[in-house]
């Protein structure tokens, strides 16, 4: 996997930053969520470009640091190929015991196949989520976070995102 750092976007880039900053995608954003949505208050999860490339590239199995992310899609392999959203919503994230394995056991996992120019939006701090490795193909992606009101100013520890996002690309 790689990826494009929002720090990286943030100097190189003018479209990215000005959507993620647009006033009227808050505001459609927080009237499909049902809730104010705000800007991340963790520059880096922000937004990011991410790719997958090599077969087993994925994001495993995880839930983000807050309540929404909003996903552009520039491509994807065909599904039988990978690169789909699996998930599993309505479940809550122990970072010092998350429980992954027994929750995939058992609860329902929801599959979402996608195509070049899908746009979704995703609970993603209650959805154990990952994207299923790749076999062939590409999947990249303009992955912004948003936050809730109440997110904005409680302690988050940044262990697990800062690790997925750890190895950006400098090209």
């Amino acid at each position: 996997m790689s990826n494009v750092a929002q720090s990286l976007i943030g100097e190189r880039g003018a479209v990215i930053p000005q959507v993620y900053g647009s006033n009227w995608l808050l505001r459609v954003l927080s009237s499909i969520a049902g809730t104010p949505l705000f800007p991340c208050p963790y520059g880096p999860e922000r937004f990011v470009i991410t790719r997958l490339e090599q077969p087993g590239d994925t994001h495993g199995w995880h839930w983000d640091d807050y309540g929404f992310a909003l996903v552009w899609v520039a491509e994807v392999p065909d599904p039988v190929d990978g690169g789909f959203v699996e998930s599993v919503p309505d479940t809550s994230w122990d970072k010092q015991r998350p429980g992954i394995e027994e929750i995939l056991r058992s609860r329902r996992v929801h599959r979402l196949d996608l195509s070049g120019g899908d746009v979704y939006l995703m609970r993603t701090d209650t959805t154990l989520h990952r994207v299923h490795p790749i076999r062939r193909g590409r999947r990249t992606i303009v992955n912004m976070a948003f936050a809730r009101h109440d997110e904005l100013c409680r302690p988050t520890t940044h262990e697990t995102m800062d690790a997925l996002w750890s190895t950006p690309r400098t090209e």
